[in-house]
């Protein structure tokens, strides 16, 4: 078993290179490479800003070859790719821009040496007023997701479904969304590799997400068995999507523990806590990434043991 990072903290407190050496340094064996990384101002416009950005030849490979150099110059391999975030239902034109992206991150997997991408459901994030209803919501995801098929094939790569939650944003009441549920994650992904006719589909498991909506680590671990592929292992207050570090928050991380070893669980611990490094100065970044360490190195060795 390998452990990784999310590289969102490290990259914002020390840039490319300086966050790959650290994350090195701090004895990681790989990173999560994170497309849905808030690197663009326009919030507003975030279909846009990831077309501009991601399917543009230029400004892509300006950010990749340096990931790529930094990779081989630490022996850092990639264990996964965060896609960019499909959250709610678009307008054709909108989610015709994001399929093209997700496409591009299928490739920059290839490219990378990454055979899991996660990508997230589509969903209403609408919680007071959702405009779909789930039938509705599972038609789309099934016609997002069968649209990959192809190219998941061609180069070698699983996508990797991960459990959502959506915000009231009147009251900050969080709710269950597409995914919370393992039974419903299980269908997607069962649904979805029959269609390819081989396992193209896996599930990313969020122990944040997991959190906020109520569920329990080792029941939805040992619900999804072999579909789980990978992980994002972070911790929060139970109220809010606080990416921190684990033991930090309210999860019951010993559930967590036993959810692993009960299905031996073999692929990488993956932890997925940036805002906890970006709460420090630049200058104890480092220091976080090697208190995140030493957390993925103890998941690792309880869920080896007997």
């Amino acid at each position: 078993m390998k452990i990784s990072i999310a590289t969102g903290g490290a990259f914002h407190a020390l840039g490319v290179a300086g966050g790959l050496r650290a994350i090195r340094e701090a004895g990681f064996d790989g990173v999560d490479l994170g497309l849905d990384d808030p690197l663009f101002p326009r919030k507003d416009a975030m279909v846009e800003a990831y077309r501009d950005w991601l399917l543009d030849e230029e400004r892509i490979r300006a950010f990749i070859d340096p990931i790529k150099a930094g990779l081989c110059k630490y022996g850092l391999t990639v264990e996964q790719i965060h896609a960019p975030a499909s959250y709610v239902p678009r307008k054709p034109q909108e989610t015709d821009i994001m399929q093209q992206c997700v496409r591009k991150t299928i490739a920059l997997c290839a490219e990378l040496g990454c055979r899991n991408l996660v990508v997230h459901p589509i969903f209403d994030g609408s919680a007071r007023y959702p405009s779909l209803t789930k039938e509705q919501e599972y038609a789309e995801n099934i016609a997002f997701f069968a649209s990959l098929i192809p190219l998941l094939k061609q180069y070698r790569v699983t996508c990797c479904l991960e459990n959502a939650y959506c915000i009231d944003w009147g009251t900050k009441k969080i709710y269950a969304s597409a995914c919370s549920d393992m039974n419903e994650a299980n269908h997607y992904i069962d649904t979805l590799n029959a269609l390819a006719g081989e396992t193209c589909f896996g599930f990313c498991l969020d122990t944040g997400h997991l959190l906020l909506t109520g569920g329990d680590t080792c029941n939805a671990i040992e619900l999804l068995g072999n579909r789980l592929k990978v992980l994002h292992v972070h911790d929060n207050d139970g109220c809010s999507d606080d990416h921190t570090l684990p033991f930090t928050g309210v999860c019951n991380w010993s559930r967590f523990i036993r959810g692993l070893r009960a299905t031996g669980y073999r692929g990488n611990i993956n932890i997925e806590a940036s805002c906890f490094v970006q709460q420090f100065p630049p200058e104890l970044a480092a220091d976080a990434l090697r208190m995140l360490c030493a957390t993925a190195s103890y998941f690792r060795s309880k869920a080896l043991e007997p």
